[in-house]
């Protein structure tokens, strides 16, 4: 087996050893799960070292890559298109041979499309997928070509396609020739290099704003949006029909808003588009969410939840009914946390069914449905519904009213476990909102498990990562009650290439947990506040999301900006 043999050069290579090895597997519950990543993911061996050895088991050169020492002229001998969806640079040219750096040099796919680019032999090495992109960034800018894809869709642009805003509806034969000029090559070229830097840069969600004399591109990544190209007004409509035509959304209709959706396949992931449209004053915006199928797939040990916070909310997740709830803003991971208790109780026992606006992931063995307004589907009446199906476990994608509010109650207190999530700044400010929707106190403190708060932090790029001295003075004019040497861990990034010289790459959730109990179910009936509520939690261990970020600052993991930026007291 391909696992016994990497395992053996991981031993000989003296990267793990053999006992280490023994108590690793013992530990590993999916055996699918590739065992390098699986040892990388524990931390027991580096992805430097896992990639290495890889290299050693199938006799394929090892290539340390560093971007500032790279030849940009070789480096782009392979389209930076290419380079970015395979993963690979070129490292060096020697007659009709080109040496290419794969995070995957196995694929044979790749391989064959680099030779045909470039029409020389290609020789795979392997490298760190990360220095890699670190790599092509530097070589091809932050643009890339780019630049050159926009250049040459402005000639191929016919400048007499042009839709006037005030004609009352589009013509037949505008909108056919708009149609023809959205496929036309260069325009699909800048629309996939679009996707394409979205994709790599990590990026949650692409915003494509039309203004006065030219059109927008930002990316939001990491939670931070980043202004990535302008894009000339000519190419707007093109851009936009282009966008439309793929995610089969009607490309006549300009004044109203739409949606679609668009599925990606970059090996080895695949990818879902969210598109949403609305008709402003220079044009259609247009925002495009990113979301990689893959992410359906974690687990709460991946969640970043706390030791405590984990074994209580996975006690939860195994209550035979109840009401679960994740509380926070949009875009706070709440949805992330319900897919990863689903898929922690999810199994042939269980019958699991969802209602959701939209269905974000797709998740194996679980019943889905998405709302339909038009069809009279809306929360409230699919789970009226879904109660009817036998479930075990409801998920429910949001409580926006009151009669949905009801409904869940009531399913709780019927025999089925209900998981959602609810718009409140923190875990006991829920309990309160749901009272405001008009459900009686007792019915809340009867149907809820427990409610989980949370928020997302930007996490310190590793690479970059250098140690940063907290001070007294610092947290007495930030009112961070904690003292200085409490955090002498704390770090801080400096800025490198791979995180875009922001100090930052990737977040991971900081929690709020709050277990319901004999007195916090008095003091919900009571109709106390969510301020004596909190107090009471708080008496009782419950760490704050506050108190949770700066644990992570003591672990190096994010930073006082962070925490200051996403929390409050």
């Amino acid at each position: 087996m391909i696992d016994n043999t990497l395992t053996s050069v991981f031993i000989e290579q003296g990267v793990i050893t053999g006992k280490e090895l023994d108590a690793a597997l013992a530990m590993r519950t999916d055996v699918a799960e590739d065992i390098g990543e699986f040892l990388v993911r524990l931390q027991m061996i580096s992805e430097r070292d896992r990639v290495r050895c890889v290299g050693i088991q199938h006799g394929i050169q090892f290539v340390e890559l560093s971007g500032p020492e790279m030849d940009a002229e070789i480096a782009k001998l392979i389209p930076h298109a290419m380079a970015l969806r395979y993963k690979a640079i070129a490292v060096d040219r020697t007659q009709d041979v080109i040496k290419v750096a794969m995070a995957n040099p196995l694929d044979v796919q790749a391989i064959d499309d680099i030779a045909q680019a470039t029409g020389l032999e290609p020789i795979p090495l392997i490298a760190v997928e990360d220095d890699i992109l670190e790599a092509i960034f530097h070589c091809f800018g932050a643009a890339g070509d780019i630049s050159d894809i926009i250049v040459e869709a402005i000639k191929d642009a016919d400048a007499e396609v042009k839709i006037r805003e005030d004609e009352p509806e589009e013509s037949d034969s505008n909108v056919a020739e708009l149609k023809d000029l959205a496929g036309g090559a260069p325009v699909v070229r800048l629309v996939n290099a679009m996707i394409a830097r979205a994709i790599a840069e990590r990026a949650s969600d692409i915003h494509i704003e039309p203004e006065a004399g030219r059109m927008r591109v930002r990316l939001r990544v990491d939670g931070i949006l980043h202004e990535v190209m302008t894009v000339p007004k000519d190419l707007q409509s093109p851009v936009i029909s282009r966008i439309k035509v793929m995610a089969g959304m009607d490309v006549a209709e300009r004044r109203a808003p739409q949606d679609g959706r668009i599925t990606l396949v970059a090996r080895p992931q695949e990818y879902d588009f969210r598109i949403s449209t609305y008709p402003a004053v220079h044009g259609e915006n247009v925002v495009v969410r990113v979301l990689e199928k893959s992410a359906a797939q974690i687990t709460l040990d991946k969640l970043g939840l706390g030791s405590k916070v984990a074994e209580d909310f996975a006690r939860m997740t195994h209550a035979p009914y109840g009401m679960i709830l994740a509380c926070g803003p949009t875009g706070a991971g709440k949805t992330t946390s319900l897919y990863a208790a689903l898929n922690t109780i999810n199994s042939p026992e269980r019958h699991i069914i969802t209602i959701e606006d939209p269905v974000e992931y797709q998740l194996p063995g679980v019943v889905q449905a998405n709302v339909n307004r038009k069809a009279g589907l809306t929360f409230a009446t699919g789970l009226r519904t879904m109660v009817r199906q036998d479930p075990d476990v409801i998920l429910v994608g949001e409580i926006r009213d009151s009669e949905t509010a009801e409904i869940a109650v009531e399913a709780a207190l019927t025999g089925h476990l209900v998981l959602s999530t609810l718009h409140a700044n923190d875990s006991s400010g829920a309990a309160a909102r749901l009272i405001d929707m008009g459900v009686e106190p007792f019915l809340v403190a009867s149907s809820v498990v427990g409610l989980l708060s949370q928020r997302l932090v930007r996490t310190i790029c590793t690479r970059c990562a250098t140690q940063f001295v907290v001070t007294d003075e610092l947290l007495s004019q930030l009112k961070l009650d904690i003292s200085a040497s409490e955090l002498s861990g704390a770090m801080k990034g400096a800025g490198c290439e791979q995180c875009g010289r922001t100090g930052y790459k990737g977040r991971m959730g900081i929690y709020e947990l709050l277990k319901m109990d004999d007195d916090i179910r008095a003091a919900i009936i009571a109709r106390s506040s969510a301020a004596a509520i909190r107090q009471i939690a708080m008496n009782k261990g419950m760490m704050t999301l506050r108190q949770d970020a700066l644990e992570k600052v003591k672990q190096g993991l994010t930073t006082i900006e962070e925490v200051m930026r996403v929390t409050t007291e």
